[in-house]
Order: structure tokens, then sequence, then C-alpha cells
């Protein structure tokens, strides 16, 4: 996940939300077949102060993954950002970018686009971005979408070290970049309430520093730093949404009962 600041456009309501969250605990059978159904949520922090959440869903087609990514992010937060984002991404078998769109809100300047892999271009078409309605972009390689990352990589055998090349496209600009992601090992963290072992990625991208994740052996996404110092952290959906969902479509529970 990177050069973007954060946001969910449609309602969760409109997406008829499915609420199987998936555990923190990965079974043999997901982990034989290298992917899970199911949803995750995040709390997005700046140092101490929760100012989001974000939720990633995860869906197999017949021959590939849907990927569906919300963002939220408190007004005043996003420094002239979107507020609200949505990114639905379709992927290949071996998780390489197919098509996506882009729905941003809140920010300065909303933005509606979307894009496909033709070959060796990336088509795009985008509304908000002036004089530049239509992209064919060339391509040295498939391009990748944050959340493709970590399956991506968790399917090579992997030692500290090891880095991999790849070829990136941010929701916000929409141009590939040329990115890597170095391997640093295992190492413990806590999230939902246990200490759990997780690999330990840095990610670089041109004109952003370096950022670090930590995920499971699915690639599932525990922790990850993302652009303008934000943190995001798996929670529970009343943990992570709390306060900033309406009434009707936020879970009961408060974040302190959430978090035992």
């Amino acid at each position: 996940m990177t050069a973007f600041a954060a946001v969910l456009l449609l309602d969760l309501r409109a997406l008829g939300r499915p609420r199987d969250e998936v555990s923190l605990h990965v079974d043999p059978q997901a982990l034989a077949e290298g992917f899970r159904e199911g949803v995750q949520w995040y709390g997005l922090y700046r140092g101490d102060e929760k100012i989001g959440f974000s939720r990633t869903e995860r869906r197999r087609r017949e021959d590939g993954y849907q990927l569906i990514q919300q963002l939220r992010l408190r007004p005043g937060t996003s420094d002239a950002g979107p507020t609200d984002l949505e990114v639905e991404t379709e992927l290949d078998a071996d998780f390489a970018l197919r098509r996506f769109s882009v729905r941003a809100e809140g920010g300065s300047v909303p933005l509606t686009a979307w894009g496909e892999r033709r070959g060796d271009t990336l088509h795009v078409e985008a509304q908000g971005l002036p004089g530049l309605p239509v992209l064919d972009l060339p391509l040295r390689e498939p391009p990748v979408f944050d959340f493709s990352l970590g399956p991506l990589v968790m399917s090579h055998d992997l030692r500290p070290g090891d880095v991999f090349s790849f070829t990136h496209v941010d929701p916000m600009g929409l141009l590939p970049t040329e990115g890597r992601i170095e391997y640093l090992g295992r190492e413990s963290i806590d999230v939902l309430g246990e200490t759990t072992m997780a690999h330990h990625l840095r990610q670089e991208l041109p004109g952003v520093p370096p950022l670090q994740l930590w995920i499971n052996d699915l690639g599932e996404v525990l922790q990850q730093e993302l652009p303008l110092q934000l943190l995001a952290v798996r929670e529970v959906e009343a943990q992570a949404s709390y306060g900033l969902l309406a009434p009707e479509t936020a879970a009961p529970e408060t974040a302190r009962e959430a978090s035992r």
C-alpha cells in the first residue's frame, strides 16, 4: 500500500459488506492454496492519534483474484489529499494487475479512474486529472498494486537480504514506477491482542522514504507503514471503525470492548 492518502467513497452498506473477518491464524488449507477469501480491518494512526481506518476484502475469481481496498481519514488529517478512497483491483493467477478502478473524494481534486493492462501497455482513463483524460503507458512487465505485493513475495522461498524488483501502479498517481522490496527476516509483533511471528519487509519507491511492512505466511498485512507518517495496524472491525462510521453501520462494541 503506498502513495495514497486514504478513504472510503462508497458507504459500506452499499457493498452488502460481508462480515467474514479472517482469523489472525492461517489454517493449513489456506496456506497450501496460498490465498484465502475474507476481510481484514486496520486502524490508521499518526503517532498515538487514530485518524482513520481501512478495510481490505479479498475474493477468488475464476482465473484470478479480486481485491477491494477502502480507506477513510478524519476530515482535516489528509493534508489536502482525499479523505475517502476505494480501489477495486482484478489480478491474474500470478497476482499481476489486470484492471482496476479508483474513486476518491474529500480532497482538493476528486478523482475517478479506471485502467487495464493491454499487452505491454497500461491503458488509463481518468476524470479529475487536468489534461490527462486518457493515458497509454508502456510497461516493462505486468504491474502490481500494493495489496498484491505480499502474496507475490510469499510465493518465493525467502531468505533475509532477498530483493524483489517490480513495476508498481499508484492508485492516485496512476503512473507505473519501478520499485523493490527487501526481505528482512522474521520477527514477533503484537497484533489483535496476541504476539505472533511476522515476515518483515522494506518497500522502496521513487520519491518516497522506505516503508516497512509486516505480513503473515499468506502475505496478508498485519502492520504497515504508509506515506504521510501513517501506520496501519490490523484490528477487528469494531475497533478499527469506532467513531468513523455512521451509527447504523458501525458495530456496537466500543474500541475498548473490541480490544479485550
